[in-house]
């Protein structure tokens, strides 16, 4: 049979003394603070005790699940940990379907010790996120190929989206990656035998290994939608001093003519009107012949969908 302690007990958010998870956990000060400020966390919260030897204990609050539209709507794992005793706070299985009850518990009645108890817990939380990432990937493939065929402002939008979600990932897997640092620095290197851990350790590097790659793949359509959004302002800002300097010939002679002195011969020339007009027309195809030849026309003034390759 194991030798340890388990206990799953209530913990009281509404700040009212926790006693039923006091009960369980040792007299000192450091853990009468840490009961005291972690009913809500915004942050991890992780202890350790490696004073006396074979009285080593871990304990904390970590944030296992964090909604993606309201930092307050997270749910948080309250957790003490020695070699023979484990406690934690009671998880609410019915508010997330990834974290099946019934398996959690059987993996439990065949655990070695209490830290492989907290490990198949760990490892489970974990096994969650994965799955929600998943659908995420599904997501991030279609934003993938939306940053080719739809490139505006709402795929712009849906990539920062995208970008807040995964730095949220990356900070739930730092809470699972530092409990598992510290299990292995408070109670020494022979954990890293137990199956359990070893299977949750390979979990969580798997996890980080998905986050990583998907945050390197956000950050490459972040580049692309850069660059596509610096030479469509640099093609506008070509074309409109392209445009600006071939009109200048007509903006030029009709402010010229268009003034009403009284002694300006060209008001009686009987085909006047006409001469403007060559003149004009004349004067702007020579314009355009000179910025042609120096090679400042680029293809601005070329259709880009006659270029465009034909979707098939």
């Amino acid at each position: 049979m194991p030798q340890y302690v388990f206990k799953h007990a209530v913990w009281n958010e509404e700040g009212e003394g926790n006693a039923d998870f006091r009960k369980y956990l040792p007299e000192n000060e450091k853990m009468k603070n840490w009961m005291d400020q972690s009913e809500n966390p915004a942050v991890n919260i992780l202890h350790t005790h490696t004073v006396a030897r074979g009285k080593e204990s871990l304990w904390g609050s970590l944030i296992y699940k964090q909604s993606a539209t309201s930092k307050r709507s997270r749910e948080v794992f309250h957790f003490y940990l020695s070699k023979n005793v484990f406690v934690t706070s009671k998880i609410d299985f019915e508010q997330d379907a990834d974290l099946d009850k019934d398996e959690i518990l059987h993996q439990m009645e065949s655990a070695a010790s209490s830290i492989e108890v907290m490990m198949i817990i760990l490892g489970e939380m974990v096994a969650s996120i994965l799955h929600k990432i998943d659908s995420f990937e599904e997501r991030l493939h279609d934003l993938l190929w939306a940053v080719k065929e739809q490139n505006n402002k709402k795929t712009f939008g849906e990539i920062e989206n995208a970008r807040h979600e995964i730095l949220l990932w990356k900070h739930l897997i730092m809470g699972f990656q530092e409990i598992k640092m510290a299990i292995e620095e408070t109670f020494g290197k022979e954990v890293i035998g137990q199956v359990e851990y070893r299977r949750t350790a390979t979990r969580i590097e798997r996890c980080v290994m998905l986050v990583n790659s998907y945050e390197d793949e956000i950050n490459n359509m972040v580049d692309i939608e850069n660059v596509v959004a610096n030479y469509r302002g640099n093609e506008i800002m070509k074309t409109l001093t392209v445009l600006t300097t071939l009109f200048t010939p007509v903006m030029a002679w009709g402010a010229l003519w268009g003034m009403n002195f009284e002694n300006m011969p060209e008001l009686k020339w009987q085909f006047g009107y006409l001469g403007s007009v060559f003149i004009i027309l004349g004067s702007t195809f020579v314009l355009y012949l000179y910025l042609k030849q120096k090679g400042w026309m680029g293809d601005i003034l070329q259709s880009i969908g006659k270029n465009a390759p034909k979707k098939k």
